[in-house]
């Protein structure tokens, strides 16, 4: 199965699961469940980073739709590019329905079997989803005032990611590679938050955020005052194999497709191709998701699904997650969200090849 067919397959999957779903009723929730209770945030990279503001601005509003309004305590457990907070999860969190995840998904490294990550997604309970494009951007002191002006650098430009079988890593490796831009990748850092400090110091060059992060961090402090500029985003595969603009992209900004397109006069393809697909499938999937630990109370999975789909659903919340992340909300709901990444970690074999094999050079 190549990509192209994976995405079909998805849709496919999701068109049938819409129309056997007609009418949805949400269970009854229990009102008294989380009243005069805590309700513990874990959020697996570090606080200033896109998936903690991603994470305190969803609670924050969140709270007000969880009947008897918990007291919410957000807590960062960072590193190795999401798998500490995520195997932290998996292994020591009580199933109280007390405490959930706000991640950035580290599903990268289930679906390659990466030994790092101990604990399997399908082992949590999805409350819900929320999808990204990504940016990518480049510190102006390396020789650049447009973006095409990256192909003609002298020196290489040092990328900067979270770990080798990290999304984001990933994604750098091989748009740099696809577009034949010389680069040193620098990675281990436990934040996007840290990356924007390093490429403040020059310490390193260029980096891909979320629109969340993009909108919120990068543009009013690094594009704003002049520091870098916006090169692409990834966007969203499409049934014919390549990679279109996602709802909200930003306006004057290419896809990677026709950023390649406008130095090659072609589409990209190619293994490598197939790792930046892969993980735009993953992002445009569920980039950011909530959850609880498998066993949890049913009385708190309902709950708290309901509470999401009320706050994505809420003007309020809405305008905010707008000012920061710069385009409109779409959610998942987390029944939604469990389908599309279980088919997902079934991704053909060849494909996984490939990734993995993609990381094990970006670790050497």
């Amino acid at each position: 199965m190549n990509l192209k067919k994976m995405g079909l397959k998805t849709q496919q999957c999701l068109a049938a699961i819409a129309m056997s779903a007609v009418v949805y009723i949400a269970p009854a929730v229990a009102d008294d469940f989380y009243d005069g209770k805590t309700l513990d945030v874990i959020v697996n990279y570090d606080a200033g980073g896109n998936t903690d503001i991603t994470a305190r601005t969803l609670m924050q509003f969140m709270q007000k739709h969880i009947p008897g309004e918990p007291r919410i305590v957000v807590k960062n457990r960072a590193g190795a590019g999401g798998i500490v907070g995520t195997n932290y999860f998996g292994q020591a969190v009580r199933n109280d329905g007390l405490t959930v995840g706000v991640f950035s998904v580290a599903l990268m490294p289930e679906m390659m079997g990466n030994d790092a990550l101990t604990v399997s997604h399908g082992d949590f309970v999805f409350i819900g989803g929320i999808p990204e494009d990504t940016i990518f951007h480049l510190r102006k002191g390396v020789g650049v005032e447009k973006a095409t002006d990256i192909f003609e650098l002298d020196a290489p430009i040092k990328t900067a990611g979270h770990g080798p079988v990290n999304m984001k890593d990933l994604i750098l490796r091989a748009a740099m590679d696809l577009l034949e831009v010389d680069y040193q990748h620098v990675t281990g850092f436990q934040s996007s938050g840290k990356i924007r400090g390093a490429i403040l110091k020059s310490d390193v060059d260029m980096s891909a955020d979320s629109m969340t992060g993009y909108a919120s961090r990068v543009k009013p402090n690094l594009v704003d005052e002049g520091h870098s500029i916006p090169l692409f985003s990834l966007g969203t595969p499409t049934e014919d194999g390549h990679l279109a603009a996602s709802p909200g992209t930003l306006d004057g900004v290419p896809t990677f497709d026709e950023f390649y397109e406008a130095k090659f006069g072609k589409k990209p393809s190619g293994p490598t191709y197939d790792v930046l697909r892969t993980v735009a499938q993953v992002r445009s999937t569920s980039l950011r998701a909530v959850f609880l630990p498998k066993g949890s109370p049913q009385e708190a999975v309902d709950t708290l699904r309901a509470a999401f789909q009320a706050t994505t659903e809420d003007p309020e919340y809405r305008a905010e997650f707008m000012k920061i992340s710069g385009f409109d909300l779409v959610a998942l709901p987390g029944e939604e969200a469990e389908v599309r990444l279980a088919t997902l970690l079934n991704t053909d074999q060849k494909i996984i090849d490939i990734l993995k094999s993609y990381a094990a050079e970006g670790a050497r």
